[in-house]
Parts: C-alpha cells; structure tokens; sequence
C-alpha cells in the first residue's frame, strides 16, 4: 500500500508540474498601430541654386582690388550684392592708352573730313566758274557760226572762238573730276572716322570690361581670383566668380533609380531632410524629368529637379538631401508588423476556432490572456516593413491591440513562429519531423535570443 500511495503520489506530481508548465507560454507580439501611411520613392540628392550666374573676364590683365558688398565689406564668399555692383577692378593702363591712340584717330579722321569737304567746295565753285565760262563761250561761237567767215568775220577769229569753246568744256570736265575726287576723299574720311569711333568705342568698352559687375542681385558662392592674380583672357571668358541669383528658391537635384522613375511625375509632392538638420521635414515639388540618364555600375539614374522655398536662408547650396518622393498618403489607419501575417499558432492555443474566411481577408491572432483569437482582416498595401489592415468585424480591432507573431513555451524553452501543416488550421496536416532550434530569429531587433534547448536533447538545466 505504501508503495502503491509513492507511486501514485509522483505520477500525480509530475502530471501537476508537467501541466503547470504547459501553461506557460508566452507570446511574441507586435503591436497595432494608427496612424498615416505614406508610399514613397526615396532618393538622394543635392541642394542646388535655381539660378546660378557665371560672371567671367572679357579682357586680359592683373586683379588691381575688389568691390565692397551691401554691408561695405570687400566682397567674398556670401556676399550679398545688387545688381551693377563693383565686384573686382582689373588693370586698366594699356587698356586707357589704347583709348588715347583711338581717340587721336578720331581726331585725324575728323581732319581728313575737313580737308576733303574744303576740296569739295572748292570743286563746286570751280564748276560754277568753268559752267559760266562754258556757256559765254558757247554763245560767241554760235554768234561765230551765225556771221561765218567773210569779211566781218576773219577765219583767225573764228577759230578763236572755236578754241574758247573747246577749253571751256574741258575745264568743266576737269572741274567735275576734281568734285568727284573732292567727295571720294570725303567718303573715305568719314569712312575712316567711322573705323576711329568704333575703334575707340571699342576701347571704351574695354575700360567698361575691367570693372566686373555684377548682372544681377544675389549671393557670392564662388571667388576663384585673387587680388594681384593675372586674368587671362581667351576664347572663353574666364569665370571670376558665381553669383546665386535668389537663395530664398532653391532646387534639389536628385538621382532616382531607372526601376522608380515612373513614379516620379512633374507637380508630385517631395518631403526631405537634410543632414546639417536632422530633426526638420521640408517639402518641395517636383520640377521636371531630366530626360539624359546617367549609368554607373550598370544602375541606370535620372536627375529630377525639385523646386523648394527657402525663406529663412537656413538650407545652404550643395547640402546633401534625403528625398521622399510621395506616392500616396492615407490619413488614420491601422496598421501591423509584416511579421504578424506569417504566424500560425497550434489548435491548443486559440481561444476559439476561426469563422470560415471572407473573401480576401487573411488572419492574424490577437493575444487573449494565454490564448490567441483569431481576427479576419483585409491587409492593404505595406512597405516591405508594416502593412495597412481592415478588419472584416470594425469592432474586432481596436488601436494598440497585440498581435502574436511568434510563441514561446517556457517549458521546452523554445519559441516557433514559422508556419507549419500542423499549425496551420486550413492546411494540410504534414508528417512530424525535426526542426533546428531558431535560436530566437523572431526576435525584435536587439531582443536577446530565448531558450537554448535543441529539439530531442536534454531540457535546459
């Protein structure tokens, strides 16, 4: 009887603690989220001016100095400046003796004009002259010719007059090639008058080349010359320095992957950040679709340009943003782990079966004390991470509701939240076979693996 009573006594033990810590279970969970989901593209990119101006050297010479900006300072890098404004004066001596020689030539065309329209008058009034003589000498030879030769009239005189008339004409023809000559050289001075003027414009241009100006308002970004650096000028004019037209607008030049870019359209909404502020979410707009790709390492890119406000001047040009493209925004939903979709739990732990499903809804099992019951939901669009649910019942859900997503059996100290034909309620039932312990691979991130007990070794001591 002693015997019988031990032996019943230690069965009745073990099937107690055997039992007791079939109880204990635990649950892996994620929690259901509300709040906006947001489908986006992201890119990486680079904040640029909008209006970016070169100004360059026309003429070649020493930087004498540089101009002051608004605030009286020599000019440099973030200078604010107005349009006109002095930014550098480079060496203007030969450039002034050039005006000199330029304007003497104007001076000696100006005489040559003078001198030829002194010779045109005086071929005009040479032809008057020779006009006048023409025709009194061609009267007197008609008179000749009327009396002819005889006794009024000697053949001496005759020829006389003859002779008169003859260098009378001619004088006149020489007096009109005088005129012709007097208006050529006239021509030419003034053509030579013109070549002086524009040679001396041209000059004076010059003088107007080394004083560098600004064309438009804005900011200094880049000063690449020195005060007493030699600027020389060639085919094409040497940059000097880069003026950032108005820094209140901006653009971000992103990169978007070939696979992306039809996404991406003109108008579409752009949230950034950048590094210099980490804690700021700016937004934007997308400009356009630069049509040139770009290759490397055989990735396909497209530059897209976006337009952003910057009225407090707090994004400086060439800052590297982080973008997001956004796709599609839904305001208030709810929301869960990918990995509660994956979790299949024994018939033992659920609090009761789960109604036949509707059409298109999937299960995930809400935690109930140390039981999981399941709920039909309609999952939405996720990205890769999290994905949007709908519950077949509202009321089924609620916000901040845990969601099993792994077990944990504090007995045999292991934890499963892989799917399985045994576990799957609507699957086919598999034969039983050994499984390697996943070491707490569902853990959250930074969660410590539980259990250690590999499966048909000894438990855990």
């Amino acid at each position: 009887m002693i015997g019988v009573g031990i032996v019943l006594g230690a069965a009745g033990a073990w099937a107690y603690f055997s039992g007791h810590k079939e109880n204990q279970i635990q649950f892996l969970t994620t929690q259901i989220t509300r709040g906006d989901f947001v489908s986006k593209v992201q890119a990486t990119g680079t904040l640029e001016p909008e209006e970016l101006v070169d100004v360059g050297a026309q003429v070649t010479g020493e930087i004498k100095e540089f101009g002051t900006d608004l605030q009286g300072k020599r000019v440099d890098y973030g200078s604010e400046v107005k349009a006109g404004q002095l930014l550098a004066r480079i060496d203007d001596t030969l450039v002034e003796l050039n005006i000199k020689r330029a304007e003497a030539q104007v001076a000696q065309a100006q005489a040559q004009i003078l001198s030829a329209e002194a010779s045109l008058a005086q071929a005009k009034a040479s032809i008057t002259q020779s006009t006048a003589n023409k025709n009194r000498a061609d009267r007197d030879m008609q008179r000749a010719k009327n009396l002819g030769v005889g006794i009024a009239l000697s053949q001496m005189d005759y020829d006389q007059y003859m002779n008169a008339a003859e260098s009378a004409a001619a004088a006149l023809e020489g007096a009109q090639a005088q005129l012709r000559t007097a208006e050529a050289q006239q021509a030419s001075a003034q053509a030579q008058l013109q070549s002086a003027q524009a040679q001396l414009e041209s000059e004076l241009r010059n003088r107007d080349y080394t004083r560098i100006t600004t064309p438009v308002d804005g900011t200094i970004v880049v000063r690449q010359v020195n005060v007493g650096q030699t600027v020389v000028s060639s085919m094409n004019a040497t940059t000097l320095f880069l003026v950032a037209r108005d820094l209140t607008h901006m653009q971000i030049w992103s990169s978007v992957n070939e696979a992306d870019i039809a996404k991406v359209t003109p108008g579409q909404e752009v949230r950034y950040t950048v590094d210099a502020l980490p804690n700021e979410t700016f937004t934007g707009k997308v400009n356009k679709i630069r049509p040139n790709a770009t290759m490397s390492s055989n990735v396909v890119t497209y530059i897209v340009e976006i337009d952003i406000e910057n009225p407090d001047r707090k994004l400086l040009p060439y800052m590297s943003a982080n973008a997001n493209f956004i796709i599609e925004e839904i305001k208030d939903c709810l929301m869960v782990a990918d990995s509660a979709f994956d979790f299949h739990p024994k018939p033992n732990l659920v609090a009761s079966p789960p109604a036949p499903p509707a059409e298109g809804a999937t299960l995930i099992w809400k935690v109930v004390g140390d039981k999981v019951q399941p709920v039909q939901v309609i999952r939405g669009q996720g990205d890769g991470t999290r994905s949007i649910i709908t519950p077949v019942e509202e009321a089924a859900l609620t916000e901040h509701d845990r969601i099993a997503t792994g077990v944990i059996s504090a007995a045999a100290g292991k934890s499963s939240s892989k799917p399985s034909g045994e576990n799957n309620l609507f699957g086919m039932k598999r034969p039983e076979r050994r499984q390697r312990s996943t070491g707490g691979a569902e853990a959250k991130s930074g969660q410590p693996a539980r259990g250690g007990a590999r499966p048909g070794g000894p438990p855990p001591m």
